[in-house]
């Protein structure tokens, strides 16, 4: 099926945009026409309320079946091309997907985010204007996998700001033949686009149980929250050389998923919150069910609500960071699940995460963002292997991990009982990414320690005195 999807703010929609669409379904071959009204742009103070501006594009094109009006980017205060598209797409699996724009827009299409995304991915239906050159335009745009078509509409334009100008002024009658008669009827009812609009105001009660009794959570849109976990420990590397101390692998939780979305991709462990419980007994509940996992240290660190974050709907992900010793897991993973030796590579603001697993490796990248305001994310720009977001959830949780080891002593949480000074600082080492000085790291971590009677002979060298944390 071949489907347009045309964007614009529709405030307030009039029969140009009738007009266009009703051309596009007959003599362009469009199956479906998705109009898809902008969010509520809190710059706009003139822009009327998504709630408004989807009953008039109702009112108006109740007649025509083939039209299909979309509320996603209002509903999610959204003015993103690429997400609306992906949202469609996904919606419409399998057909093809163009995107309804005027030449102006062409023009200025490398302004809008993930610009280039949308070349690949969606297909262009540019309305043009004979007095617009697009040749340099579409010479630069040359390459990428969708297609651009060109089409001559001959629609007289219309000013929405000259119709909202002339609403104002209560002079409907000039807008006879320019915009739809039931639209003028709605106009003119709730005044819209004039002083004496009044915004619906939801009934106010006198008490709680009035309240109570005229409550419908069925009036309000839901959303679902996940609990989802990093979970880390360390183990002793391959051996090369005798006379040197095992370089300390540090290492992550990964579950294969068996079931559709991403199936036989890797996640983190998460599950839905349940109505009946915490977040932190959810995660352990998670841990349990997909790793055969309890008795870890779980700390919640960030909240992910990205609008497109999950496939399966509006999910929040509230995450936690975990810290376990392998060697106390008291049963055995189940089978999906498993411990990969990971490598953290940093270079600038690209953070390159190796994967091991025995033999079998894999590589993903992040960049690192920090806005003005000092506070940092992580976009993908590498990865095969990871489902969801979960790749951005594992590169913030190590962001979160190396402050949390300066602040906290939670790193004992990876170690057995008693361990030597020189694994400590090997453990730090791989966390922090970086070299330690020897004497440096012991003054800092002195009063975090206690020496044990007992003593480690790993060979090659004279035995380590044990230590263990304070308590």
């Amino acid at each position: 099926m071949k489907i347009g999807v045309y964007g614009g703010s529709f405030n307030p929609c009039h029969l140009a945009h009738k007009e266009i669409v009703l051309k596009l379904l007959q003599d362009y071959n469009f199956e479906r026409i998705v109009l898809l009204p902008t969010g509520n742009f809190y710059k706009k103070s003139n822009l009327a309320k998504g709630e408004e501006r989807i009953h008039m594009l109702d009112l108006m094109f109740s007649d025509i079946p083939q039209v299909v009006i979309c509320d996603y980017e209002f509903k999610n205060n959204l003015i993103c091309t690429y997400r609306s598209l992906d949202y469609l797409q996904n919606l419409y699996k399998g057909d093809e997907i163009y995107f309804i724009m005027g030449s102006d827009n062409l023009l200025h299409l490398d302004t809008w985010k993930r610009y280039e995304y949308i070349l690949d991915t969606y297909n262009l239906f540019v309305i043009v204007r004979k007095d617009v050159d697009l040749l340099d335009t579409l010479q630069k745009y040359q390459g990428h996998k969708g297609k651009i078509e060109l089409v001559d509409i001959d629609v007289k334009g219309i000013s929405s700001s000259y119709i909202r100008e002339q609403i104002s002024k209560k002079e409907y009658e000039s807008l006879e033949g320019v915009v739809d008669s039931k639209v003028i009827e709605y106009l003119k009812r709730k005044q819209l686009y004039t002083k004496e609009y009044k915004e619906y105001l939801p009934t106010q009660y006198t008490s709680d149980e009035e309240f109570l009794r005229n409550y419908n959570s069925d009036d309000y849109e839901k959303m679902s929250i996940t609990t989802d976990i990093t979970l880390f420990s360390v183990s002793d590397g391959i051996k090369t050389n005798y006379r040197k101390k095992s370089k300390k692998s540090f290492s992550i939780l990964l579950i294969k998923r068996d079931t559709a979305p991403f199936m036989g991709k890797l996640c983190i462990p998460g599950g839905f919150l349940s109505l009946d419980e915490k977040l932190l007994d959810s995660a352990k509940r998670v841990l349990f069910t997909e790793a055969n996992i309890e008795d870890v240290y779980l700390e919640q660190f960030h909240t992910f609500s990205d609008i497109d974050r999950d496939v399966r709907g509006r999910v929040l992900s509230v995450s936690f960071i975990g810290l376990i010793d392998k060697d106390k897991i008291a049963n055995a993973l189940k089978s999906n699940a498993s411990f990969y030796d990971l490598d953290i590579l940093e270079e600038q603001d690209i953070m390159t995460l190796i994967f091991h697993l025995g033999e079998a490796s894999f590589t993903a990248k992040v960049r690192k963002k920090v806005d003005a305001y000092g506070i940092f994310s992580f976009e993908e720009i590498e990865n095969t292997a990871i489902a969801f977001d979960h790749l951005k959830i594992i590169a913030t949780s190590l962001e979160y991990l190396k402050q949390y080891i300066k602040q906290k002593d939670i790193i004992y949480h990876l170690f057995p009982e008693t361990f030597t000074l020189k694994e400590l600082q090997l453990v730090y080492e791989s966390i922090l990414g970086k070299k330690l000085i020897d004497s440096v790291f012991r003054r800092s971590i002195k009063d975090k320690v206690v020496p044990t009677e007992s003593f480690k002979n790993d060979g090659g060298h004279r035995p380590s005195r044990l230590y263990t944390y304070k308590k």
